[in-house]
């Protein structure tokens, strides 16, 4: 199994000038694409809204929208770095029979609390664990996009027992492969970071903290025992193919499936909705049988 260095500095990058400043706004807003949604503003606007506070916080509230049969199956859309709950509104308003979309604004996004940068991949999991209980015994899916995946594992990770499955898409996974541009570090300065919009600002320092994540998350995944399925894009230049090959050798084969799409890049959730929405009805059909496997038959009993 491949070992990762000690040192949680992701690599620094330098580049010719107009290609520095090109990648740095990629990776800024480019982990989250300009939206693209047929949806207009009085849909978006008619989706329940709701909140709730962190347990054991002082600080932390969540924001949702939430949409669908109460008594569905419960799917939690996670999203990357920047975004927020809006960006899975195509989703939200496309809501199959027996399902309940729920997807958050992450901690520092949108209307969650607090208002600034949370780096820790532990305390966004923290966050959205609240959500996962249920009356029934169907347990949620997480659906994660971007750095959004990596928040849905720990999840998984630290709560045991409560989550159905995870979908992961075009999610960052290998340390070694987190490399920020060599103007990244400049925006964490007070005298630049106070001119920076505070999605941008939010945007930058989870990027730059998120290799310690991912090392501190890397030796945890062999413990994942939920059915999974990784999607990413053969062309994403933000989040390379190579990650879903990572996930690959430290899941056991039995809970993990890869699905690459060909000439697509970072932004699957919106331009390859169909190719998702079929994925996560699969994963779906995969859970399912698990929960199958541990509830009686009545008609079986003795």
């Amino acid at each position: 199994m491949k070992m990762h260095s000690p040192n949680t500095r992701p690599r620094i990058r330098l580049l010719p000038p107009m290609h520095a400043l090109k990648v740095l706004v990629s990776n800024l807003n480019g982990r989250h694409s300009p939206i693209q949604t047929a949806a207009n503003d009085h849909e978006v606007d008619a989706i329940e809204r709701h909140a709730l506070n962190v347990p054991h916080s002082q600080t932390d509230t969540v924001s949702y929208l939430q949409i669908g049969a109460l008594s569905g199956r419960r799917v939690i859309f996670v999203h990357g770095t920047p975004g927020n709950a809006k960006g899975w509104v195509d989703y939200l308003l496309d809501v199959p029979d027996g399902r309940q979309h729920i997807a958050v604004d992450r901690l520092g996004y949108g209307s969650s609390t607090p208002g600034q940068a949370v780096v820790s991949l532990r305390r966004q999991a923290q966050a959205i664990a609240p959500l996962l209980a249920r009356q029934d015994k169907r347990k949620p899916i997480l659906v994660g996009h971007s750095l959004g995946a990596p928040v849905i594992t720990q999840v998984a990770l630290d709560y045991p027992g409560k989550v159905g499955g995870l979908l992961l898409l075009a999610g960052a996974f290998d340390p070694d492969l987190e490399e920020v541009n060599c103007l990244q570090p400049l925006g964490q300065l007070k005298p630049i970071s106070r001119l920076l919009p505070r999605t941008i600002d939010t945007a930058n320092r989870e990027l730059l903290g998120l290799k310690r994540g991912l090392i501190e998350l890397a030796d945890r995944l062999p413990a994942l025992s939920v059915p999974i399925i990784a999607v990413t894009g053969d062309m994403d230049p933000l989040v390379p193919r190579a990650n879903i090959d990572y996930l690959e050798s430290r899941i056991d084969s039995v809970h993990f499936e890869k699905i690459v799409l060909v000439d697509r890049d970072h932004f699957i959730p919106w331009h390859s909705k169909p190719e998702i929405d079929e994925a996560l009805e699969r994963l779906i059909g995969r859970v399912r049988k698990t929960e199958d496997q541990f509830i009686p038959d009545p008609e079986k009993r003795v």
